[in-house]
């Protein structure tokens, strides 16, 4: 959320950005009336902060969306591809009906929403990536080398997959001299993301679901292919001719097909990942998705 909101300040400098320790400080120090007195509008970049500024009495008039969490009661297995979602209640009941203004980071996210929350405008805004930071290394396609494939994410959330997905597939190439698994939970800082990006082939995204896709956008403008579950923004992201990559399925066996086919194209692969940097350099550089964040969650631009 940090990156999100600096991201937008560069564009919009006359905001404000306060975190949630610094907002608590604030309250106590002038009192939450005095705080919604003082700005015309106020905006939270996610759901479970809007919460959060809701329960201090803090006036929230528009709200991201990043994930399926917030509002859920079965996020931790909901197959966004094709599982029902089971809302909280008590969140549609507290929360969303004090939230005038919703924006969400894929279209599914969205059209949920707005079946949840009808009294309020709910937006498609998408997500964008710092393409300059995240950018292709020089290619190297030597043949001799084992593919590299990536995986980036907190293992500790049951969504991710990572027991019943993640490690299955690693488990059935761990002999193989052509396959190597690089992983990240946490380990590399965000500035140094793009180097573990490069330092890879394949990325491989097992979530049950997502609200966006950060890794895949990030992944596609170093000029890397995804091999993902079809979660969040990320098959819309994709260019066309990497969507076979996408796959509305959890089963192993799927994805350790997939990797066989391709584990002998490097050159495919590279064409494949230069094509979904063209893409993502088009449609969702910062200097262009940020301005949908922007009109409506800012200024209820329509």
């Amino acid at each position: 959320m940090g990156k999100t909101a600096k991201i937008i300040q560069q564009n919009r400098p006359d905001l404000d950005v306060i975190s949630c320790a610094k907002l608590e400080e604030l309250i106590q120090n002038v009192g939450a009336a005095e705080v919604n007195r003082r700005y015309s509008r106020i905006c939270a970049l996610c759901l479970g902060i809007a919460a959060w500024a809701i329960f201090k009495n803090i006036r929230i008039d528009a709200s991201a969306a990043v994930s399926y969490y917030y509002f859920s009661r079965n996020y931790d297995t909901l197959r966004e591809w094709k599982d029902p979602i089971v809302p909280d209640p008590d969140f549609l009941r507290l929360v969303l009906p004090r939230i005038p203004v919703i924006g969400a980071m894929n279209r599914k996210l969205a059209e949920t929403l707005k079946g949840l929350a009808p009294h309020a405008r709910v937006d498609y805004i998408g997500h964008f990536v710092d393409t300059a930071k995240f950018a292709p290394a020089a290619a190297n396609l030597d043949p001799s080398l084992p593919l590299t494939i990536g995986w980036a994410g907190d293992k500790r959330k049951r969504s991710k997959n990572y027991e019943s997905l993640y490690l299955p597939i690693r488990k059935s190439f761990e002999h193989h001299p052509r396959v190597r698994f690089a992983e990240t939970s946490g380990e590399y800082a965000y500035d140094d993301m793009p180097l573990f990006y490069r330092s890879i082939d394949l990325l491989l995204i097992t979530s049950a679901n997502e609200g966006g896709g950060a890794p895949a956008l990030e992944a596609y403008a170093c000029g890397k292919p995804v091999l993902s579950t079809n979660v969040g923004y990320i098959k819309e992201a994709a260019h066309p001719d990497a969507h076979p990559f996408i796959l509305d399925s959890d089963d192993p066996q799927d994805f350790i097909r997939s990797i066989r086919e391709w584990m002998h194209k490097r050159s495919e692969l590279d064409a494949i990942g230069r094509r979904c940097r063209e893409k993502i350099v088009s449609d969702w550089g910062a200097d262009k998705a940020v301005e949908r964040w922007i009109s409506l969650l800012l200024t209820d631009g329509g």
